[in-house]
């Protein structure tokens, strides 16, 4: 499949205040990335058509970048995003969203971990009895886990480990 950078940046014009150009740059900056590292890009076409924003396509990118020069023969971590969605209660904008704002969180403390960690934390808040009996948002549910239990998972990039 090929990853039609002028035809989604068009779309996402259409969607957001943001411009052609700043959409266009995001979408070929992702393309560009993401051409060594073994990605399915319909799956990713579906990722970036859920993003709001710039920012979050680019936050996307440098998880999924990352993920792959780790995880040369892994998975494909575009495909595990979406079956984390699937088997969840949550649309796949409110995942971006609450990736986006675990990252940030994670950024302010100076914490750098993989994006496979990332998803399995976000996956134990969803399963979380709290999670089941309160009926919150994804976001809520992160800020929430976040703020009382914090992240106390081991940080990796790379291969680094770090307490």
């Amino acid at each position: 499949m090929i990853f039609d950078v002028r035809a989604l940046a068009a779309q996402k014009v259409s969607e957001t205040d943001e411009s052609m150009a700043a959409w266009f740059a995001v979408l070929e900056s992702a393309r560009q990335s993401l051409r060594f590292i073994e990605v399915d890009y319909q799956a990713l076409e579906h990722l970036a058509l859920a993003c709001q924003s710039t920012a979050q396509l680019t936050i996307l990118t440098r998880l999924i970048y990352q993920y792959g020069k780790s995880n040369p023969h892994g998975a494909l971590i575009t495909d595990v995003i979406l079956e984390y969605v699937n088997d969840s209660p949550f649309s796949l904008l409110d995942w971006i969203c609450s990736i986006e704002y675990f990252y940030h969180w994670l950024e302010e403390r100076s914490v750098k971990i993989n994006f496979q960690p990332m998803l399995k934390y976000l996956t134990c808040c969803i399963t979380s009895q709290d999670a089941l009996e309160s009926g919150q948002t994804l976001m809520a549910l992160i800020q929430d886990m976040l703020q009382v239990f914090g992240y106390e998972g081991s940080s990796s990039v790379q291969g680094r480990s770090t307490s």
